[in-house]
């Protein structure tokens, strides 16, 4: 009630800043260090066969250490060492930015996209069903997981040519990449692994899974698909849309591309750099196993390489790089904050110990149950191992025993694990990729986080009705 006697506005409830969320969370972790006892499993480096030695927690193996609680001042020194750490996904973020931005300077975007329009004119679904499948074939293969962050600034500048936003160019690339990774038939880099620590037949299971993946990507089509009907209804609701932003800012225009202009050589050569740089990160990623480095390396080739040949000049190139690194600041320090997270559990010791205990309820049920408890337990375990790979090297040698001992298949203690560690990698804020992805779309992690909640339930689940069934039938 107000002083004259009137009825005060409601205020509308604000989401906390990204920054503060992160922040709050390593605080959390940094009081779990006084509470959680420090623990450590045993490891053991066994070679796989036709792969690289893999370091393997021994289950059985779990012991208490000396205690290492992190004092105040360690807060700040793991916020520094996770700018450290994450250097090189830091810098690819700058240069990402810095090629595409030199990349629309040039006008090569425009005269492109003038040309594709016309293509789509009235289909736009079909842009993004289109994409969505093929980001969802290459995610189910194992080839897009970190290499869909390189690929959501062309899913932004498509979606912003057909008239949206940034959130249907990320949910285009990234939505669609992982709709085929976290269920994915052939992720030699998390059910592969899994499965040889189990010691199944490697990518044994491949209808299944591919039937996961159908499903998966129908329903992510079908979340982004309510997105773009909800923001041509109300443009408001956009996850990127700030009171008083003009919604000009916000959603690109086919109009805004004006009439036909010719296609130089200059537009020519730039697209020739873009589709090699693009190509050749993807090409790498799958055959020579190319990571953040290489990455960063072409976006620098190409930012550079555009900018000269798109008739820049060096002082404008360098001029523009650095407007084009300017505009992803805050992204990148999310990326940096983000990983403190994982520093502070680290130094205080209770890494090992979050995942022994998680792990144990599982063992006290029956298997129908006891299979979903695995699912959700690798679904807490993903939060503090966002790694795949890493979260299955941990986590495996511990469900087979259980497994083995509560009659649960282990077909289906692999599929708990990709589960597990599949459907949260598109909402848990420490994922480097997501938050990058997310930095790079420009898209405020808590909207974000709000509107893919309802989806991630739903994946939930159907999730936990798949493993039924398939426990219920023996699955192996």
């Amino acid at each position: 009630m107000a002083a004259n006697g009137s009825v005060a506005p409601k205020r509308a409830m604000k989401f906390p800043h990204v920054f503060s969320f992160l922040f709050a969370t390593v605080l959390v972790m940094f009081v779990l260090t006084w509470v959680i006892p420090a623990g450590e499993f045993e490891r053991e480096r066994v070679q796989v066969e036709g792969g690289t030695p893999q370091v393997r927690v021994k289950a059985g193996t779990y012991h208490a250490v000396p205690p290492a609680p992190q004092m105040p001042w360690k807060i700040f020194q793991a916020l520094d060492t996770g700018f450290t750490q994450s250097g090189g996904m830091i810098f690819m973020v700058f240069f990402c930015g810095a090629a595409i931005y030199i990349l629309e300077k040039t006008g090569t975007v425009r005269v492109v996209f003038q040309r594709i329009l016309k293509k789509v004119a009235g289909r736009e679904h079909l842009a993004i069903l289109a994409v969505m499948i093929f980001m969802s074939i290459g995610g189910a293969a194992g080839a897009f997981a970190n290499t869909a962050l390189a690929l959501v600034p062309l899913g932004i500048l498509l979606s912003r040519a057909l008239g949206f936003d940034n959130a249907v160019g990320f949910g285009m690339v990234y939505l669609g990449s992982y709709a085929g990774f976290n269920v994915g038939w052939g992720n030699v880099f998390t059910i592969g692994i899994a499965q040889d620590i189990a010691e199944l037949e490697r990518l044994s299971g491949f209808a299944v899974r591919v039937l996961f993946h159908v499903v998966n990507l129908a329903l992510s089509y079908w979340w982004v698909s309510l997105y773009v009907k909800r923001i041509r209804k109300t443009p408001e609701s956009s996850l990127l849309y700030e009171e008083g932003t003009p919604l000009s800012e916000i959603y690109g225009s086919s109009e805004g591309f004006g009439n036909f202009e010719p296609f130089t050589w200059r537009h020519m050569a730039c697209v020739a750099i873009a589709v090699l740089s693009f190509g050749g990160i993807i090409v790498g990623s799958v055959w020579w196993n190319w990571g953040i480095p290489l990455y960063s390396a072409t976006f620098l080739a190409m930012a550079i390489l555009t900018g000269l040949f798109g008739g820049l000049g060096v002082n404008g190139t360098c001029a523009e790089f650095i407007k084009g690194c300017g505009t992803i600041v805050a992204g990148a320090f999310v990326i940096g904050i983000s990983r403190a997270i994982s520093v502070v559990m680290t130094d205080g010791k209770i890494i090992d110990s979050i995942v022994y205990y998680l792990s144990m309820p599982i063992s006290s049920y029956g298997p129908i149950v006891g299979a979903n408890v695995m699912f959700y337990v690798n679904v807490l375990i993903n939060f503090f191992i966002p790694s795949g790979s890493g979260q299955a090297v941990a986590v495996m040698p511990l469900m087979v025993p259980i497994a083995d001992l509560s009659n649960i298949s282990r077909q289906v203690a692999v599929q708990a694990f990709q589960f597990g560690d599949g459907f949260a990698n598109c909402i848990i804020p420490t994922s480097g990729v997501l938050m990058s992805a997310l930095a790079l779309a420009k898209i405020p992690y808590t909207r974000y986080a709000r509107w893919f909640a309802p989806m991630l339930i739903l994946q939930f689940i159907l999730g936990s009705i798949a493993l039924t069934v398939l426990q219920s039938i023996g699955w192996q």
